[in-house]
């Protein structure tokens, strides 16, 4: 509630649409209040949620919101037609873990999972009884045309974490997809010109970790970080190669918008 009425007071639906550079893939868990505030700011038909990112950020917890859990509280915002989720590589949803995930999004048909590549290495992932083919498997042409097919709305929203592309390409926080930025322009591309874009936010930046809650909560966080988070920081070129690719991404959207 907090993190709402902050997003009212200093990014206020009156300014209308906005693109959000939140930074560290920490922080996606405020895209859920963003999508609140795009369907405030610009009201009418239902929207599709685009969420570009290497996990699929949709396990079950009970306390609030973190950056892996905001997914289902996106797709069950009144107004999200659905949540389309694209370019996972992590194991997260992988035979041994996709049971931490909210399978119910893939029942009530209100979450699509398009894996880059998946984890078992086939063709095709497959989840809670739907199936869905792999980016690498159809190619990147194959796929957007499939991806603007499945956008059954004309408005979208559009979410990206960086960490969806490959380290040449990015340098996050989180363990890394296979994504080049080339597919995820082409990807921009395509929604871009054949939908209506309502908002969009981005994380993903690199930053050093500082963990706050006293000692023994920072002491946890680092603990959990570790199992999580790749134990080594970027070079020194991280910074420059963040900032290339968000001046490119703001090109785009501002032409966009």
């Amino acid at each position: 509630m907090r993190l709402r009425q902050r997003l009212r007071e200093n990014l206020p639906a009156s300014a209308g649409p906005r693109l959000v550079f939140a930074g560290s893939g920490d922080f996606h868990h405020v895209t859920p209040g963003l999508i609140a505030r795009a369907l405030e700011a610009s009201p009418g038909a239902p929207v599709t949620v685009v969420h570009i990112d290497n996990h699929p950020d949709w396990v079950r917890y009970a306390n609030g919101l973190h950056c892996g859990s905001w997914v289902g509280a996106a797709a069950r915002t009144e107004g999200v037609a659905s949540v389309i989720t694209l370019g996972v590589c992590s194991g997260d949803v992988g035979r041994g873990r996709v049971r931490e995930g909210d399978l119910s999004l893939v029942a009530e048909e209100r979450l699509a999972l398009y894996a880059y590549h998946a984890p078992d290495g086939g063709e095709r992932l497959c989840v809670g009884g739907h199936s869905w083919p792999t980016i690498e498997a159809i190619g990147i042409e194959a796929f957007v045309d499939l991806l603007l097919a499945k956008i059954t709305t004309d408005r979208v929203y559009l979410t990206l974490d960086k960490d969806v592309l490959r380290p040449a390409d990015a340098a996050t926080n989180w363990d890394q997809g296979r994504m080049s930025a080339d597919e995820l322009f082409a990807i921009l591309h395509g929604v871009l010109a054949h939908r209506r874009l309502i908002g969009a936010d981005v994380v993903g930046d690199w930053s050093r970790p500082a963990y706050g809650g006293g000692l023994i909560a920072a002491a946890l966080k680092r603990a959990e970080a570790l199992l999580d988070q790749p134990w080594r920081a970027p070079g020194p070129s991280a910074d420059a190669l963040n900032e290339a690719l968000n001046l490119r991404l703001l090109d785009l959207f501002a032409e966009a918008a």
